[in-house]
C-alpha cells in the first residue's frame, strides 16, 4: 500500500463508518519519507532523558540510541491505541485533530489487568465500554481511578515511563510522538 493509497482509503474511511478503518500506528514515517523530517521540530524537554541507556524494545540489543525516536500516528475517528503503558517518556504531539486520553497512574497495573511475557505492557481489557465483560472478567478495572483529557491540535501531553494509557481519535488525527530513555 503506498502512502498515497493510504490517504485514499483516509479519505474513504471518514465517510463510511462500516468500513474497516486504515491507522497507521507507531510507523517510523520520518525514516521512510526523510523530507518530512525536517517539519518536525525535537522538542527541548527530550533533553531531559539518559540517550544512552539500554534499548528496551529489544531483549537482545546492547545497542544504544543517540536521539529520541519518533513515531507518526495518521488515522479516522475512532482509531484506537489499546489500554497499554510505555517504557521510556513519551511526548504524544497532536498535530491535526483531536484525541481522547485516559491514563492510569503505575501503581494500578494489578487493576488493569496487564497480559503476561513479550506483551506485559497490553492490558486484557480490551474496550473500555463494555461493561458486561468488565464486570465479568476484569472486576478490578472499575476501582482503578484515571485522568481523562483531550489532546487537541497544538497540544503536547508527557507520559512518563510506566504510565498506563488509551487513546481513542475523535477525528481524523496526525500525532507525533517523542520516545526517549
Amino acid at each position: 500500500l503506498t502512502f498515497d493509497e493510504f490517504l485514499d482509503h483516509l479519505e474513504r474511511d471518514d465517510d463510511d463508518d462500516d468500513k474497516r478503518k486504515v491507522y497507521l500506528a507507531q510507523h517510523a514515517l520520518f525514516d521512510q519519507i526523510p523530507a518530512l523530517r525536517n517539519d518536525v521540530g525535537m522538542p527541548a524537554y527530550c533533553a531531559l532523558g539518559d540517550w544512552n541507556a539500554d534499548d528496551d524494545d529489544d531483549d537482545t540489543s546492547t545497542t544504544t540510541t543517540s536521539t529520541p525516536r519518533l513515531n507518526a500516528w495518521f488515522g479516522p475517528a475512532g482509531t484506537k491505541s489499546p489500554l497499554h503503558h510505555d517504557r521510556y517518556h513519551n511526548l504524544l504531539c497532536q498535530v491535526v485533530g483531536s484525541k481522547y486520553v485516559r491514563l492510569y497512574a503505575p501503581h494500578e497495573t494489578s487493576r488493569l489487568y496487564p497480559r503476561e511475557g513479550l506483551h506485559a505492557v497490553s492490558s486484557h481489557v480490551v474496550d473500555l465500554d463494555d461493561d458486561h465483560t468488565i464486570s465479568t472478567h476484569f472486576p478490578l478495572f472499575k476501582e482503578a481511578p484515571y485522568l481523562d483529557t483531550h489532546l487537541n491540535a497544538g497540544e503536547v501531553l508527557y507520559i512518563p515511563p510506566g504510565t498506563w494509557h488509551y487513546v481513542e481519535a475523535n477525528e481524523t488525527s496526525f500525532s507525533v510522538s517523542f520516545w526517549w530513555w
